[in-house]
Order: C-alpha cells, then sequence, then structure tokens
C-alpha cells in the first residue's frame, strides 16, 4: 500500500513588524540609559564646581548658625560684636580623654584675619573666657577662605510712650551688652570663584536674645530700622 507524507516547512526569521518592535523597543531603552548617564554627569560637575571656597563658605554658615543659636545669657562671657568679629557663651560638647563626650559652656569667636585672607574661629572654656591670663592655649582654627566678612546686630525694642505701644527696629554695626544677646546678627562673606567675587549673606535669630541694650554701650547708631 502506497502513500504520500506530507512534509511541513518551518518558517524561520522575524517579520517587519518584529523587527520594528524590537528596534523601538531597544531605541526606547538607549534613550534612558543616555539621559541617565548624562544626568549623572551633570551632577559631577555640579559637585566638583561646588568644591573649595563655596563649600568651605556654606559649611562655615552651617557651624556659625548651629553655634549662635546655642548661646546663652550666662554671667562672665559677654556678647561683644564689630563688623569683623563676634564673641559670644555657647554651649557645646567636647571629648574627655577617654572619648566621652562632655557638656560644656564656653566662649566661641569668629572674626576675619586679613593676613590670612579667611574667617578664623576660637573657642575658649569658661575659665579662659573669664581669666584672659589663663595661661592654656585657646583652640584656633581657620574655617573659610574669603575676602570679606561683614557682621550686623538686629535689636528690637517695645515700649510705652502715652499709653500706646512704640516699637524700635533696626540693624547695628556694633554690639555691647552685659546682659542680651542681639536679637539677630547677619553675617556677610566676600569670596573669589573662580574670577569673579561673590557675595554670600544669611541672618541668624537668636531664640535667647534681648532688647537693645539698655545703655550706649554699643557705641553705634541704628541703621536701617525705623520706629512705628
Amino acid at each position: 500500500m502506497c502513500g504520500t507524507k506530507t512534509i511541513k516547512k518551518t518558517k524561520e526569521g522575524f517579520t517587519v513588524i518584529e523587527l520594528l518592535v524590537a528596534a523601538s523597543i531597544m531605541g526606547v531603552v538607549g534613550l534612558a540609559v543616555l539621559s541617565t548617564f548624562g544626568a549623572g554627569l551633570r551632577a559631577f560637575d555640579r559637585v566638583q564646581a561646588f568644591g573649595g571656597p563655596q563649600a568651605d563658605v556654606l559649611i562655615f554658615l552651617d557651624q556659625f548658625e548651629h553655634d549662635l543659636r546655642n548661646t546663652l545669657k550666662t554671667s562672665g562671657i559677654k556678647f561683644t560684636g564689630t563688623a569683623q568679629k563676634v564673641s559670644f557663651a555657647v554651649l557645646g560638647s567636647k571629648l574627655d580623654e577617654d572619648d566621652n563626650e562632655l557638656a560644656y559652656l564656653g566662649e566661641k569667636s569668629y572674626y576675619f584675619d586679613s593676613a590670612q585672607g579667611a574667617v578664623v574661629s576660637e573657642q575658649r572654656d569658661y575659665a579662659q573666657a573669664v581669666s584672659p591670663s589663663e595661661s592654656r592655649d585657646v583652640a584656633t582654627a581657620r574655617v573659610a577662605q574669603v575676602t570679606g566678612l561683614k557682621f550686623k546686630y538686629y535689636f528690637y525694642k517695645e515700649r510705652i510712650e502715652n499709653e500706646q505701644k512704640k516699637y524700635e527696629y533696626g540693624w547695628k554695626d556694633t554690639w555691647y551688652d552685659e546682659k542680651n544677646p542681639p536679637k539677630g546678627v547677619s553675617v556677610e562673606l566676600t569670596f573669589r570663584n573662580g574670577e569673579q567675587e561673590t557675595s554670600w549673606r544669611r541672618t541668624v535669630f537668636i531664640p535667647a536674645g534681648g532688647d537693645i541694650p539698655s545703655d550706649d554701650g554699643a557705641q553705634a547708631e541704628g541703621q536701617g530700622g525705623g520706629e512705628v
């Protein structure tokens, strides 16, 4: 008995539609990879550009704000400030010989050193602050490379006049008060950013700040202030 066999041919390869779909998917994936890579390069460039003086100034501003917000009223350590130097009592922490963290009361100063062209910080413990003749070394560090530094001090006072409340407020170039820190401090730094000179400013309001000095020991007229 004779029979016939049917041989089925297997279709090989891709259709045009399949090729177009695959090409589209690869194109989308490639575009996403290139976009991510480009964003990473741009972020890296920004990080590299933000190094140097800009990073130092930003770190100083953050540390300065932290210290200033921790200032407090205490006998023996006065809040004193000029256009280029500020000193105040600060509650901080330090490590002892066994690396245990201890709270301490001391004095922190920030000032502009024109010889170094930098902001310099000084830290004294309470004994050094109240006894300038104390022989122990003062902790000093250069914290930011700048070309200029300027402090201003904000005052605010409420008084009663003719049975009405009056308010005095404004900025001073200096501050000296036996009892009270100012309401706030503005710090402006100028530094070189490549070929350009850049200025940054930050205003820090002090939780423990008081009214305008009762005596005129501040030795400065209010600037940019007013009365309402």
